[in-house]
Protein backbone atom coordinates (compact mmCIF):
# COMPACT_ATOMS: atom_id res chain seq x y z
CA UNK A 1 0.00 0.00 0.00
CA UNK A 2 2.66 2.44 0.74
CA UNK A 3 4.53 1.51 -3.01
CA UNK A 4 1.19 3.05 -5.07
CA UNK A 5 1.03 6.51 -6.23
CA UNK A 6 -0.89 8.16 -3.43
CA UNK A 7 -2.65 10.48 -5.83
CA UNK A 8 -4.28 7.61 -7.55
CA UNK A 9 -5.16 6.15 -3.63
CA UNK A 10 -6.60 8.84 -2.68
CA UNK A 11 -8.75 8.91 -5.98
CA UNK A 12 -9.38 5.41 -5.36
CA UNK A 13 -10.69 5.48 -1.98
CA UNK A 14 -12.99 8.74 -2.81
CA UNK A 15 -14.71 7.01 -5.20
CA UNK A 16 -14.63 3.88 -2.74
CA UNK A 17 -16.34 6.12 -0.09
CA UNK A 18 -18.87 7.41 -2.22
CA UNK A 19 -19.86 4.40 -3.67
CA UNK A 20 -20.66 2.86 0.05
CA UNK A 21 -22.59 6.36 0.77
CA UNK A 22 -25.35 5.23 -2.23
CA UNK A 23 -25.36 1.67 -1.19
CA UNK A 24 -27.78 0.63 1.83
CA UNK A 25 -25.72 -2.54 2.91
CA UNK A 26 -24.07 -2.90 6.10
CA UNK A 27 -22.76 -6.40 5.64
CA UNK A 28 -20.70 -4.50 2.65
CA UNK A 29 -19.45 -1.73 5.02
CA UNK A 30 -18.23 -3.97 7.70
CA UNK A 31 -16.51 -6.06 4.92
CA UNK A 32 -14.77 -2.90 3.43
CA UNK A 33 -13.76 -1.58 6.83
CA UNK A 34 -12.22 -5.44 7.65
CA UNK A 35 -10.23 -5.33 4.69
CA UNK A 36 -8.74 -1.72 5.19
CA UNK A 37 -7.69 -2.81 8.66
CA UNK A 38 -5.78 -6.05 7.02
CA UNK A 39 -3.98 -3.73 4.50
CA UNK A 40 -3.07 -1.05 7.49
CA UNK A 41 -1.70 -3.96 9.21
CA UNK A 42 0.31 -5.82 6.01
CA UNK A 43 1.57 -2.21 5.77
CA UNK A 44 3.26 -1.74 9.03
CA UNK A 45 0.29 -0.03 10.91
CA UNK A 46 1.18 -1.14 14.74
CA UNK A 47 -1.66 -3.06 16.04
CA UNK A 48 -2.05 -0.70 19.42
CA UNK A 49 -2.18 2.24 17.05
CA UNK A 50 -4.74 0.74 14.81
CA UNK A 51 -6.80 -0.42 17.91
CA UNK A 52 -6.84 3.28 19.36
CA UNK A 53 -8.15 4.73 16.20
CA UNK A 54 -11.07 2.27 16.40
CA UNK A 55 -12.03 2.55 19.84
CA UNK A 56 -13.74 5.95 19.14
CA UNK A 57 -15.33 4.11 16.58
CA UNK A 58 -16.77 1.84 18.20
CA UNK A 59 -18.38 4.84 20.52
CA UNK A 60 -19.66 6.29 17.86
CA UNK A 61 -21.29 3.32 15.97
CA UNK A 62 -22.94 2.34 18.76
CA UNK A 63 -24.36 5.50 19.32
CA UNK A 64 -25.19 6.26 15.85
CA UNK A 65 -27.31 2.85 16.22
CA UNK A 66 -29.58 3.44 19.16
CA UNK A 67 -30.37 6.68 17.26
CA UNK A 68 -31.04 4.67 14.37
CA UNK A 69 -33.31 2.20 15.79
CA UNK A 70 -34.85 4.86 18.16
CA UNK A 71 -36.23 6.69 14.77
CA UNK A 72 -37.31 3.84 13.19
CA UNK A 73 -39.23 2.56 15.72
CA UNK A 74 -41.24 6.19 15.25
CA UNK A 75 -41.53 5.87 11.73
CA UNK A 76 -43.38 2.44 11.68
CA UNK A 77 -45.48 3.55 14.62
CA UNK A 78 -46.76 6.18 12.96
CA UNK A 79 -47.38 4.29 9.57
CA UNK A 80 -49.22 1.46 11.81
CA UNK A 81 -51.05 4.88 13.39
CA UNK A 82 -52.04 6.45 10.32
CA UNK A 83 -55.37 7.90 9.88
CA UNK A 84 -58.14 5.71 8.02
CA UNK A 85 -56.32 2.58 8.72
CA UNK A 86 -58.50 -0.04 9.81
CA UNK A 87 -57.88 -1.39 13.63
CA UNK A 88 -55.91 -4.64 13.09
CA UNK A 89 -56.78 -7.88 15.41
CA UNK A 90 -54.14 -8.62 17.78
CA UNK A 91 -52.20 -11.43 15.63
CA UNK A 92 -52.34 -8.54 13.21
CA UNK A 93 -50.97 -6.25 15.88
CA UNK A 94 -48.08 -8.77 16.76
CA UNK A 95 -47.13 -9.09 12.64
CA UNK A 96 -46.47 -5.58 12.46
CA UNK A 97 -44.38 -5.57 15.87
CA UNK A 98 -42.27 -7.88 14.77
CA UNK A 99 -42.11 -5.73 11.16
CA UNK A 100 -41.33 -2.87 13.28
CA UNK A 101 -38.60 -4.54 15.19
CA UNK A 102 -36.43 -5.47 11.99
CA UNK A 103 -36.91 -1.98 10.21
CA UNK A 104 -35.52 -0.57 13.67
CA UNK A 105 -32.70 -2.77 13.63
CA UNK A 106 -31.83 -2.70 9.81
CA UNK A 107 -31.85 0.94 10.35
CA UNK A 108 -29.33 0.81 13.01
CA UNK A 109 -26.95 -0.82 11.52
CA UNK A 110 -26.95 0.59 8.55
CA UNK A 111 -26.31 4.17 10.59
CA UNK A 112 -23.51 2.62 12.46
CA UNK A 113 -21.74 0.21 9.88
CA UNK A 114 -21.65 3.43 7.81
CA UNK A 115 -19.15 4.99 10.33
CA UNK A 116 -17.08 2.06 9.96
CA UNK A 117 -17.42 1.81 6.13
CA UNK A 118 -16.68 5.98 5.88
CA UNK A 119 -13.49 5.60 8.35
CA UNK A 120 -11.63 2.38 6.99
CA UNK A 121 -11.00 4.08 3.47
CA UNK A 122 -9.89 7.19 5.35
CA UNK A 123 -7.34 5.40 7.76
CA UNK A 124 -6.14 3.46 4.78
CA UNK A 125 -5.33 6.63 3.41
CA UNK A 126 -3.96 8.72 6.27
CA UNK A 127 -1.63 5.46 7.90
CA UNK A 128 -0.20 4.25 4.85
CA UNK A 129 0.35 7.83 2.49
CA UNK A 130 3.85 9.58 2.68
CA UNK A 131 2.74 13.34 2.98
CA UNK A 132 5.91 14.36 1.14
CA UNK A 133 5.01 11.86 -1.41
CA UNK A 134 1.32 12.79 -1.15
CA UNK A 135 2.06 16.03 -2.47
CA UNK A 136 4.51 15.50 -4.76
CA UNK A 137 2.19 13.10 -6.54
CA UNK A 138 -0.56 15.99 -7.04
CA UNK A 139 1.49 18.08 -8.49
CA UNK A 140 2.95 15.60 -10.79
CA UNK A 141 -0.13 13.10 -11.49
CA UNK A 142 -3.24 15.54 -10.89
CA UNK A 143 -1.22 18.59 -12.47
CA UNK A 144 -1.89 20.73 -9.74
CA UNK A 145 -0.41 24.29 -9.65
CA UNK A 146 3.04 24.54 -8.06
CA UNK A 147 2.14 27.28 -5.61
CA UNK A 148 -0.90 24.51 -4.36
CA UNK A 149 1.41 22.07 -4.13
CA UNK A 150 4.85 23.88 -2.80
CA UNK A 151 2.39 25.57 0.00
CA UNK A 152 1.32 22.48 1.36
CA UNK A 153 5.19 21.34 1.87
CA UNK A 154 5.82 24.47 3.57
CA UNK A 155 3.21 24.18 5.83
CA UNK A 156 3.43 20.51 6.61
CA UNK A 157 7.12 22.23 7.14
CA UNK A 158 6.32 24.62 9.44
CA UNK A 159 4.12 22.26 11.84
CA UNK A 160 7.13 20.87 13.89
CA UNK A 161 7.67 24.93 14.48
CA UNK A 162 4.43 25.27 15.74
CA UNK A 163 4.54 22.72 18.04
CA UNK A 164 8.14 23.49 19.19
CA UNK A 165 6.52 27.02 19.94
CA UNK A 166 3.64 26.33 21.33
CA UNK A 167 5.83 24.11 23.90
CA UNK A 168 8.49 26.82 24.46
CA UNK A 169 4.85 29.18 25.02
CA UNK A 170 3.94 26.71 27.95
CA UNK A 171 7.14 26.41 29.40
CA UNK A 172 7.76 30.39 30.03
CA UNK A 173 3.94 30.60 31.37
CA UNK A 174 4.95 27.76 33.96
CA UNK A 175 8.16 29.32 34.79
CA UNK A 176 5.83 32.36 35.63
CA UNK A 177 3.94 30.42 37.85
CA UNK A 178 0.87 31.18 35.36
CA UNK A 179 -1.62 28.56 34.51
CA UNK A 180 -3.15 28.27 31.69
CA UNK A 181 -5.31 25.25 29.67
CA UNK A 182 -4.31 23.78 26.42
CA UNK A 183 -6.41 25.36 24.52
CA UNK A 184 -6.43 28.92 26.06
CA UNK A 185 -5.97 32.06 23.63
CA UNK A 186 -2.85 33.25 26.13
CA UNK A 187 -1.43 30.29 23.69
CA UNK A 188 -3.29 30.18 20.92
CA UNK A 189 -2.59 34.13 20.06
CA UNK A 190 0.81 34.19 19.80
CA UNK A 191 1.33 31.27 17.80
CA UNK A 192 -1.35 32.49 15.07
CA UNK A 193 0.31 35.92 14.88
CA UNK A 194 3.67 33.95 14.32
CA UNK A 195 2.20 31.84 11.73
CA UNK A 196 1.27 34.34 9.88
CA UNK A 197 4.69 36.17 10.22
CA UNK A 198 6.25 33.01 9.44
CA UNK A 199 3.88 32.28 6.27
CA UNK A 200 5.02 36.18 4.76
CA UNK A 201 8.78 35.48 5.66
CA UNK A 202 8.47 32.21 3.59
CA UNK A 203 6.76 33.67 0.64
CA UNK A 204 9.42 36.53 0.31
CA UNK A 205 11.99 34.35 0.91
CA UNK A 206 10.61 32.26 -2.47
CA UNK A 207 10.07 35.26 -4.61
CA UNK A 208 13.75 36.56 -3.64
CA UNK A 209 14.69 32.81 -4.86
CA UNK A 210 12.98 33.28 -8.86
CA UNK A 211 10.31 31.29 -7.55
CA UNK A 212 7.54 31.50 -10.50
CA UNK A 213 4.48 29.32 -9.80
CA UNK A 214 3.09 28.94 -13.63
CA UNK A 215 7.25 28.38 -14.82
CA UNK A 216 7.58 24.66 -15.43
CA UNK A 217 9.90 22.81 -13.31
CA UNK A 218 11.51 19.22 -13.73
CA UNK A 219 11.28 16.98 -10.94
CA UNK A 220 14.14 15.09 -9.15
CA UNK A 221 12.13 12.44 -7.50
CA UNK A 222 9.10 11.22 -9.73
CA UNK A 223 6.07 9.59 -8.66
CA UNK A 224 5.02 7.20 -11.75
CA UNK A 225 1.68 5.43 -11.85
CA UNK A 226 2.16 1.17 -12.42
CA UNK A 227 0.02 -1.06 -13.21
CA UNK A 228 -0.69 -1.88 -9.39
CA UNK A 229 -2.26 1.26 -9.07
CA UNK A 230 -4.89 1.09 -11.94
CA UNK A 231 -5.36 -2.86 -10.37
CA UNK A 232 -6.49 -1.25 -6.35
CA UNK A 233 -8.92 1.43 -8.63
CA UNK A 234 -10.33 -1.01 -10.13
CA UNK A 235 -10.96 -3.13 -6.77
CA UNK A 236 -12.10 -0.09 -5.04
CA UNK A 237 -14.82 0.28 -7.60
CA UNK A 238 -16.01 -3.79 -7.42
CA UNK A 239 -18.96 -3.03 -5.13
CA UNK A 240 -19.96 -0.96 -7.84
CA UNK A 241 -19.48 -3.42 -10.08
CA UNK A 242 -21.30 -6.34 -8.35
CA UNK A 243 -24.34 -4.15 -7.69
CA UNK A 244 -25.17 -3.26 -10.95
CA UNK A 245 -24.49 -6.87 -12.67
Amino acid sequence: MRQLNPSLKALSLLLLTLLLAALRQPWLNLSVFALCGLLMLLSGVRPRALLLTVLPLLILGAGLFFSGYRFAADSALRQVAAPGAASPVLPFKNSLLSQADASRVSNGLVLASRVFGFAGPGLLLALTTDRVRLVRSLGQSLRLPPLFTYGLLAAWGMFSQMNLEYARARAAFRARGIRVTPLSLRLLRPLLIKSVRWSEALAIAMESKGFEGHARRSSWRTVPIRLSDWLFLGLCLLPAIGFFI
